[in-house]
């Protein structure tokens, strides 16, 4: 995997330009973009960069020096190099020539540069020098970038959806399996302990360039039957499994409490690669470790939510984001609403809910609004909880009114959490994005809610048709039973799935000088 960055400008043939005009074009300074060498591409278990070059696969970027600089040099000229940074190597044709303590060294032919950065977020700069009878004539400057860790969001492509398979989850591994087809992957959960909930246990990232992609998959602290699962799937040829942090983990150190918006502006800034936000429950928070790393990476800059108010404490449990080509910014946020979720069940207060008897102990939608005390703790979750943190979207992302479609829900007390709560009706925002080429339109994996009678379908499922009626013409719903394995356990669709994405090059490049503002 190598990245090939041409710079200097050809010669310019316009007879009407000076020597010295034409010399000045090839000499204007420029940019060189890469990611770092860090994975183990050739598996003998130590990282690249400790490593002398030793084949293709290392991830360098080669940056080529215009031949016309050479062939214009005089007799007493010669051109040179150097380097300012002491995480970056120069190497040509696959021989260290130099580091930022060396001294400059002569450029002897015009192949290629090969540029070895040794981590995440470095920037540097190399001077080419041309040099006279021992004095520096002419100057230019090669600023050199490697990508920072970039975590996905829904606007970017949808490679892969991968699933845990067994222990009576046929029906919904199937719902993915018959939109998607070689699309999603599964693994077996008898090989993991029975635990289902693969969005907790990582996070797919990536360090990127136009050229280069280097697959980082985030490997939790948390501590269940998935934690081996990223060493035996992904530590393959460009892939690289990290953990940042240790000890003890909470449940805030699940990645359903990780996500990314789309690439928004709020203040006057432009945050091209969107914004990272998770929640805080109580005094828990995610662990220090990668919150400082992720805060590190800049252009994302991360935002804390609170989520208090829910058992679990994700915040993939009450809002998410889906591709809407129409909006304003190219999407719309969904968020779990109370009030909206109690206007809907007055609209529909006769119709019986025979799946909710044995796990929420009611048998009809007018069992739900028969529970005063039930209303009065959904009202004071919305004024809260809800509605601050939709003041925060609004804010810090830059999110309006018109770019929000507040989806009904109800929370209850959850059994064995004390005041803390989870979704009644299966949360519909806890969803799987599958997004296509071009981030405008996606396939939507939803919890079937089973707001209908028994033996009836979901083209009769009342609440399937109003929240259908809310969403945008991009999107395609699919209605994924979910209950017994998921549901029942606080989680829906997206924390039992997980989904790779093509990864977002261009905007972190153009980025580069806000992001040396902001550190």
């Amino acid at each position: 995997m190598r990245l090939l960055v041409l710079l200097g400008v050809t010669a310019c043939t316009n007879s009407q330009k000076t020597k010295e005009e034409q010399l000045a074009i090839m000499w204007e300074d420029s940019e060189a973009y890469g990611i770092a060498n860090i994975d183990d591409d050739n598996n003998n278990g130590t990282s690249d960069w400790t490593e002398d070059f030793f084949a293709e696969e290392d991830d360098f970027a080669t940056v080529e020096i215009n031949p016309d600089i050479v062939e214009s040099l005089e007799q007493g000229q010669s051109l040179r190099l150097r380097l300012f940074s002491d995480q970056i190597k120069v190497y040509q044709n696959g021989e260290l020539k130099m580091n930022s303590s060396d001294d400059d060294i002569i450029l002897d032919s015009t192949d290629g540069i090969q540029v070895e950065f040794q981590t995440y977020l470095v920037s540097g700069a190399m001077e080419l020098v041309l040099r006279e009878d021992g004095e520096d004539v002419r100057t230019s400057t090669i600023s050199l970038y490697s990508s920072p860790l970039l975590l996905n969001h829904h606007l970017q492509r949808a490679e892969q959806v991968y699933v845990m398979e067994g222990n009576g989850n046929q029906s919904f591994v199937r719902g993915f399996a018959n939109v998607l087809g070689e699309d999603l992957s599964t693994f077996s959960l008898n090989s993991y302990g029975w635990d289902v909930w693969i969005q907790d246990q990582i996070e797919f990232s990536s360090y990127s360039s136009p050229d280069s992609r280097l697959n980082v998959v985030i490997d939790s602290i948390r501590r269940r039957g998935l934690s081996g699962l990223a060493e035996d799937k992904f530590e393959v040829d460009d892939f690289m499994v990290e953990t940042w942090g240790s000890g003890q983990d909470t449940s805030q150190d699940s990645f359903g409490n990780l996500e990314v918006s789309p690439p928004v502006t709020a203040n006057g800034l432009d945050y091209p690669l969107g914004r990272i936000y998770y929640g805080r429950w109580r005094s828990d928070r995610v662990t220090k470790a990668l919150r400082d790393f992720l805060d590190m990476q800049v252009v994302q800059a991360p935002i804390e939510l609170d989520v208090t108010w829910l058992c679990v404490g994700h915040v993939d449990e009450f809002v998410t984001f889906i591709p809407d080509p129409t909006a304003r910014q190219g999407f719309k946020m969904l968020i779990t609403d109370t009030e909206r979720g109690y206007e809907f069940l007055q609209s529909v207060e006769n119709v019986s809910l025979p799946k909710y008897g044995w796990l929420h102990g009611v048998s009809s939608v007018a069992d739900i609004l028969s529970n005063n005390s039930l209303r009065e703790l959904n009202e004071e979750i919305q004024e809260l909880y809800i509605e601050p943190n939709i003041e925060i979207f609004k804010s810090e992302f830059g999110i309006t009114e018109d770019e929000i479609i507040r989806i009904p829900m109800i929370f209850e007390e959850a059994y064995q959490c004390g005041e803390y709560t989870a979704t009644l009706i299966p949360g519909t925002v806890n969803m799987t994005v599958f997004t296509h080429d071009g981030g405008e339109t996606a396939d939507l994996f939803m919890p079937d809610p089973f707001f209908r009678g028994s033996g009836q379908s979901q083209t009769q499922d009342v609440f399937i048709e109003h929240v259908e009626s809310l969403l945008p013409a991009s999107v395609t719903p699919h209605w994924i039973d979910d209950w017994d394995t998921y549901h029942a356990a606080m989680g829906e669709v997206h924390c039992g799935s997980n989904t790779k994405r093509t990864p977002q090059v261009d905007s972190w490049i153009d980025a580069v000088q806000t992001l040396e503002e902001r550190r």
